[in-house]
């Protein structure tokens, strides 16, 4: 029990009230008897305002509503060894979940999944490196598989591939900012192969019109 009062706390450490208002209850399974909630109220007003699902000893998620509007918005995920993965927030504040950040960097870089449909289908990764974004994928017909990948320096976007077939998963189509995230031209890569060819006039402006930016 120890255990699961510890890593729920960490959990919405956020929040903040009154210490008897952070008092958890306990809730148990009627036929096994196990652990399969904890609630408190954490901003005292009598309303219960975070929940934390259970198995047992084992943290599956939790739940809280940090502004005290009624609805949740904030969820978090755990593993199994009860360590928090991600966290998931509104981007509108109104109860839709549509955002994840994970809390473990890999690779240097920390990751954001975005659902811009609002159903809990991600169509859209961000990874950043602190507070910088360096690099974003995205499914932009929301079909499922990913067709546009953008790369930042310093949080400016220097340039944004494109896979125009919507199916290869391979850029065929790349345009290119300067430093100061003006663009600056278009460049084709007829075989897919990462080799990219700088297109001007009348081609340049056709192969700029077939992307989305």
């Amino acid at each position: 029990m120890n255990r699961v009062l510890i890593a729920w706390s960490f959990a919405f450490a956020a929040c903040s009230g009154p210490p008897d208002s952070r008092r958890a209850v306990p809730s148990y399974d009627a036929f096994t008897g196990r652990l399969i909630q904890l609630t408190a109220d954490q901003n005292g007003d009598r309303e219960v305002d975070q929940w934390t699902y259970l198995d047992g000893n084992r943290p599956l998620r939790g739940e809280a509503d940090t502004d005290g509007d009624g609805r949740v918005d904030r969820w978090e995920y755990f593993d199994a060894n009860a360590r928090l993965l991600r966290v998931g927030t509104s981007s509108r504040n109104d109860g839709v979940e549509d955002s994840w950040a994970y809390v473990q960097a890999l690779d240097g870089e920390s990751r954001v999944d975005r659902s811009r449909n609002r159903d809990r289908s991600v169509d859209r990764r961000e990874f950043f490196k602190g507070d910088v974004m360096t690099r974003a994928e995205e499914d932009t017909n929301l079909d499922g598989r990913i067709d546009r990948w953008d790369r930042y320096e310093g949080g400016v976007l220097r340039d944004a591939s494109f896979d125009t077939s919507f199916a290869l998963g391979r850029p065929d189509r790349r345009l290119v900012y300067d430093a100061q995230g003006k663009f600056v031209a278009v460049e084709q890569d007829t075989e897919r192969d990462g080799t990219f060819v700088r297109l001007a006039g009348a081609a340049a402006a056709a192969a700029a019109a077939g992307v989305r930016r």
